[in-house]
């Protein structure tokens, strides 16, 4: 049996919207203390972890573990239809998993499950020499100043700054964010660093910033993944993002 319902349903919206941007079907497991995901797009490009802990639900119950798969063009349409304060309850029915959002009335839909095509996923276990934790705001506004002039994004990060720069046919765009701006709360550089990443990801991964108000941003060089991290409470969520040639 597994059952969870949240009183506030947002946050778990906009991470759906995001992750259904990236990927077709999504590998779910239903484990006794959390549910948890990890999903590569078709071109293996970026890599997404997902961790909800109990404590993220107001009510969570797995009686046993499993592993099933759902369509996330389905969970996608469902998760468009949650309004501000609407509730969710979810829960796993035979073959499908069956979603209540809860506010002036009640609304119901089904999804089936899909054969769970479990893959094994490639483990990104790296040392960064930089770590930024800043408002995600400022970081999301830099992101979408480089994306209206090209597709692809240069991050050059120093001990005293990062620079946010994009370049198109006939357009330039170039954001500065020194280690001493009031939204900067940690700058840690160990050793310069400069990597060019798609921004296409960059603005999808961008879709759940909603969800916290800091950003963590790992970085290295220029044949290292992107790592973001929206910090909430009790869950976790990972981005990691390939380099571009330079």
């Amino acid at each position: 049996m597994f059952r969870a319902s949240l009183d506030d349903a947002k946050n778990l919206k906009y991470i759906i919207e995001s992750v259904s941007d990236l990927v077709d079907e999504a590998v779910l497991f239903l484990k006794r203390d959390m549910l948890s995901m990890e999903a590569c797009d078709p071109s293996l490009v970026c890599k997404i972890e997902l961790d909800l802990q109990s404590s993220f639900f107001t009510d969570y119950k797995a009686t046993e573990e499993r592993t099933i798969g759902l369509s996330m063009s389905a969970l996608r349409k469902v998760s468009r239809r949650i309004l501000l304060g609407d509730g969710m309850f979810m829960e796993l029915n035979g073959g499908t998993m069956d979603f209540t959002l809860q506010s002036s009335i009640e609304r119901q839909f089904q999804c089936m499950l899909l054969e769970a095509q479990e893959e094994v996923l490639p483990t990104i276990d790296v040392e960064y020499p930089v770590f930024i934790d800043m408002d995600v705001s400022v970081f999301k506004e830099g992101v979408r100043d480089a994306a209206i002039v090209a597709n692809s994004v240069l991050f050059e990060v120093t001990p005293e700054e990062m620079i946010i720069s994009a370049e198109g046919d006939t357009e330039r765009a170039r954001i500065r964010i020194t280690s001493t701006n009031e939204s900067v709360k940690e700058f840690r550089v160990k050793e310069a660093c400069c990597s060019r990443f798609n921004l296409g990801y960059l603005v999808s991964f961008l879709h759940s910033s909603y969800i916290s108000d800091s950003v963590h941003i790992y970085m290295g060089d220029k044949n290292m993944p992107l790592r973001i991290d929206f910090p909430v409470e009790g869950m976790r969520l990972t981005f990691y993002l390939a380099p571009m040639e330079l």
